[in-house]
């Protein structure tokens, strides 16, 4: 199967041009946002995360995150008003348009020369089990994955990632309520290769099944089907968004595979 995963991987990975290209445009991006932030009396790190930073972004997927990590002297109100006035006049500098979304806190959206960016202020959090909100982890999800795993094992992250939207198990969002990217991070880091990860979700799964990378002994605080704990948070699993059924049809799909391994498996349905 070498020889099939290369020519998927030639598929789904982009060019090593296209990824400096997107390195080269978030360094102005946070150069420019430093820059303003500085002139107004504000010191934060500006820092490219998710899964362009961590090299495991699908071709085509590769939107930008430029999180904007604050003093934790700051109050909600100043991150979410310097957050958003941060990437406003970032998006005005280079000529994009704009749109304010939510999650834990208002975010700005820019639409820039075909990138989508999001700008997420966050607070710059030393331990990620004390967050003040919950985006304060991605800085450190980040950071971990990068330490984790090679540039090989990168690669084999994108076989997963791309096997998992075939079979419609991949995204944690309501609408799937599948496997998040990190959660795809993590399995590689645990099992080392996408091979490894079919051969234990068809063999070794059930429910309630653990994996702790870091020895916390925290899984017992989880009745989830799934438990993966945090790395940087051993009071988070983070499988929590997955439900029964996507495990399930995720294990399904891997003893599919392993009796009858084929190029179907990594054509998306949608």
């Amino acid at each position: 199967m070498i020889s099939i995963y290369n020519e998927i991987l030639d598929e789904i990975k982009p060019s090593d041009e296209r990824r400096s290209e997107v390195l080269e445009f978030s360094d102005e991006i946070k150069d420019i946002i430093t820059t303003y932030a500085k002139g107004v009396g504000v010191d934060i790190k500006c820092y490219l995360v998710g899964s362009v930073a961590k090299k495991t972004s699908l071709k085509n997927k590769a939107d930008i995150d430029i999180f904007m990590a604050f003093n934790t002297s700051y109050s909600d109100d100043e991150l979410k008003d310097y957050g958003l006035d941060f990437g406003r006049h970032c998006i005005n500098t280079l000529g994009g348009t704009s749109e304010i979304r939510y999650a834990s806190h208002p975010y700005i959206t820019g639409f820039i020369n075909g990138f989508e960016i999001d700008f997420v202020p966050c607070y710059d959090i030393e331990d990620a089990s004390n967050i003040k909100s919950a985006v304060d982890r991605t800085i450190h999800h980040t950071k971990y994955i990068k330490s984790h795993i090679t540039d090989t094992e990168a690669d084999e992250v994108l076989l997963l990632k791309k096997f998992m939207r075939s079979v419609n198990t991949y995204g944690a969002n309501f609408k799937v309520s599948g496997f998040s990217g990190y959660l795809c991070e993590l399995l590689i880091a645990h099992y080392h290769s996408f091979d490894a990860v079919i051969d234990a979700a068809a063999n070794m799964w059930s429910y309630g099944f653990e994996i702790d990378l870091e020895d916390y002994g925290t899984c017992c605080n989880f009745k989830d089907p799934f438990i993966v704990i945090d790395p940087v948070d051993k009071n988070r699993n983070v499988a929590a968004a997955l439900t029964l059924q996507k495990y399930n049809e995720f294990i399904m799909a891997a003893r599919n595979y392993q009796s009858n391994p084929c190029r179907e498996f990594f054509t998306d349905r949608n």
